[in-house]
């Protein structure tokens, strides 16, 4: 935000009062732990496709307040995806312009808003706030969707400090997206291939035992 305030003022010549007395929030999300138990294993990857919406920045503008702009959303909300989902598919990948899911990957579809909203009942600070959707594919065919909301502690100051609540709820979505897809079933499941046998002779001249492979 800073860098395009820059070339404003070059261009122009003038001062844009806003564009130094916005905040930024740098999104700052925690290690997250795995889903809990049991956990399908699917067979293929999975694709993380942000929607275009998502970004580095988002940028909101509360009533009577100066612009916010929360940043790194896109690397905070695909970093919280992979550590939520990597138990359960053998690769989490985010799908770039060039990239083509094979036959049977996972793509996951993922919008996620932020915004900031004013102390209330809730708490004495501010709170931040995720909305947005999913859905996940299969070969085009929609498995699995839904809207999801959270909204984190109402104690944080408005400004930079809204960045530890931002991770909060993209944590909070992340875990909860793991813990429905960990629990998806598998339509195509490996067939592991069985091991060959193994012929041991233990220390000491002790006969050859036949173990079978698995």
């Amino acid at each position: 935000m800073f860098r395009r305030c820059l070339s404003v003022l070059a261009a122009f010549g003038f001062v844009a009062s806003g564009c130094y007395h916005s905040h930024q929030a740098v999104v700052q999300t925690a290690a997250l732990p795995p889903p809990p138990d049991p956990v399908v294993r699917h067979s293929k990857q999975l694709w993380l496709e942000l929607e275009p919406g998502v970004g580095s920045s988002q940028c909101v503008a509360p009533e009577r307040m100066r612009s916010l702009c929360f940043e790194d959303v896109d690397r905070a909300l695909t970093g919280s995806l992979s550590r939520a989902l990597w138990t359960s598919f053998p690769g989490v990948h985010e799908l770039g312009f060039m990239d083509k899911p094979k036959p049977g990957d996972y793509v996951l579809h993922i919008d996620l808003r932020l915004d900031a909203a004013p102390p209330s009942a809730g708490g004495p600070g501010w709170a931040a706030v995720a909305t947005g959707q999913w859905h996940l594919s299969r070969d085009g065919k929609m498995l699995a969707g839904e809207s999801v909301e959270s909204r984190s502690r109402a104690d944080f100051g408005y400004g930079r400090p809204l960045g530890v609540g931002a991770g909060e709820v993209v944590d909070a979505v992340a875990f909860h997206v793991g813990v429905l897809l960990g629990a998806l079933p598998e339509a195509t499941p490996d067939r592991p291939i069985p091991l060959p046998p193994v012929s041991a002779r233990a220390l000491g001249g002790a006969p050859p035992r036949l173990v079978a492979g698995r």
